[in-house]
């Protein structure tokens, strides 16, 4: 799973690493924590449209949903690679409908049972790539009208270093190594290519992490600021002792 994520870097950051320039520059802001289940605007690079950055609203809504976006009650902030091409919501997405989806980092929550106890406790954790470089997560899309894209991200099951951070799902987004990027939108390609990029694709550069505030998880509280990337106290030993260095 991934339903929050950061774009923390300036437009012009974003417009020098990315090589591209946005459709509607005055609509992005800088963001440090939003979720798909409150604030849902994405900025993605889409397969139609391959030379600019878009706006998109975080759920992907499919061409089978006859009313108003806001009455489609399916989560599809996230799509199981492995069902894409089985699955009405999201085949005609993944067959021309392919994205990049602009972030610097992400939050998974990480479960902890105290020994000797059944209590579970949820921790959340921050992850990036090294110096919290731009990246893109693999995503797909649906466009509602000629300017109103919808999108998701595709997630796969965890590597070593997701499965430690998000133990109980196991499950993380498709981060894209930067040599795969350009292949993600490329419109030549077939089923069968498609899913062999996503099994080869996920970046090889390591992933830093570390505990933040549990206020992420909390209703009417402002977290969208820069303090909410800061490391805080692992309840999970284990996990303080093994991460990585980030700040």
């Amino acid at each position: 799973m991934c339903n929050a994520t950061s774009l923390t870097k300036l437009k012009e950051e974003i417009v020098k690493a990315s090589k591209r320039k946005f459709v509607y520059p005055e609509v992005y802001e800088p963001y440090y924590h939003i979720n798909g289940f409150g604030d849902k605007l994405l900025h993605i690079i889409p397969q139609d449209d391959a030379k600019r950055i878009w706006p998109a609203d975080w759920k992907l809504i499919p061409d089978f949903h006859k009313g108003a976006p806001t009455d489609f009650k399916y989560n599809t902030l996230n799509a199981r690679s492995e069902d894409i091409f089985t699955s009405n919501t999201y085949k005609k997405s993944a067959e021309s409908g392919r994205c990049l989806i602009l972030a610097d980092g992400f939050f998974e929550p990480h479960t902890y049972v105290k020994p000797g106890t059944k209590t579970e406790k949820k921790q959340p954790y921050y992850i990036t790539l090294p110096e919290q470089k731009l990246f893109f997560f693999a995503g797909l899309f649906n466009k509602l009208d000629e300017e109103l894209y919808t999108v998701t991200i595709l997630t796969l099951d965890a590597n070593a270093t997701m499965a430690q951070i998000h133990n109980a799902k196991k499950r993380m987004p498709l981060i894209l190594d930067e040599q795969f990027t350009d292949s993600w939108i490329d419109p030549t390609l077939n089923e069968k290519q498609i899913k062999d990029l996503i099994n080869v694709s996920f970046t090889n550069e390591r992933l830093n992490y570390h505990p933040v505030s549990n206020a992420i998880y909390k209703r009417g509280v402002d977290t969208n600021k820069p303090e909410i990337l800061k490391p805080v106290s692992a309840i999970d030993p284990e996990m303080d002792e093994s991460r990585p260095t980030l700040f």
